[in-house]
């Protein structure tokens, strides 16, 4: 087993063996339709009581209905 750490921000994308996907844009893309992903779950789960005091009730449909590449 290595002794190297590997940086809590080093994500499998960046790994030499994926070649082109160490393209920074790429990585950055990826990042971020996950982080989209997991927004709009969470956005999903919250009530209506929740969504109000959050001022977000009327678009949160519309924003859950989103694929995760538009942003």
């Amino acid at each position: 087993m290595s002794t190297q750490s590997i940086s809590s921000h080093e994500n499998v994308l960046t790994r030499s063996r994926l070649g082109p996907l160490r393209q920074p844009w790429i990585v950055e893309t990826v990042l971020e339709w996950q982080r989209r992903l997991r927004s709009r779950r969470e956005l999903a789960t919250l009530s209506e009581m929740e969504l109000r005091d959050i001022g977000y009730p009327a678009r949160a449909e519309a924003e859950i209905a989103k694929p995760f590449w538009r942003a």
